[in-house]
């Protein structure tokens, strides 16, 4: 009978022991995933700060574009917007549920050498502006065109 008492009272500092690591393992487990909420916590701070150098606002392609902008002529709202001249410059227009978005990409490739080593370097980048249309305008029959550095927005109207 006694050594049932012993067994039970060994299996009983068992069990408590593994409960106890048991907490300890849980607050190892939060421990580890506040360390790495705050390591996420850090990278988006710096990405935030490396695209406010990359994308310093004397930098920017395309000033911002508001529905004033639009000429209203008799048929039609014209938009044009001087935007950098590059040949690596690809300028889109899209309008969907009436909203324009003028979107612009840029590759740039440049050839390196450093001490008889040759490398390749690239460089893509891109904007995009987003506004409302004029509300009588007819998106479906929008044309747009990008010539010597000047983007033209035909919007005719309803």
């Amino acid at each position: 009978m006694k050594i049932k008492n012993i067994k039970k009272l060994y299996l009983l500092i068992f069990l408590s022991s593994i409960s106890f690591s048991e907490v300890d393992l849980q607050t190892g487990v939060y421990d580890a995933a506040e360390e790495m909420m705050a390591f996420d916590n850090k990278m988006n701070q710096l990405i935030k700060e490396h695209n406010q150098v990359m994308f310093d606002d004397e930098d920017l392609e395309l000033e911002e574009i508001k529905v004033e902008d639009f000429e209203e002529r008799e048929k039609s709202y014209i938009l044009e917007k001087t935007i950098s001249e590059s040949h690596n410059k690809k300028v889109e227009v899209k309008v969907l549920n009436g909203l324009l978005s003028v979107i612009i990409k840029s590759i740039e490739s440049d050839k390196l050498i450093v001490d008889g080593i040759t490398s390749h370097e690239t460089t893509m980048s891109g904007s995009t502006m987003s506004l409302f249309i004029p509300v009588d305008a007819d998106e479906n029959q929008m044309k747009y065109s990008y010539r010597d550095g000047i983007l033209k927005i035909v919007l005719p109207k309803k």
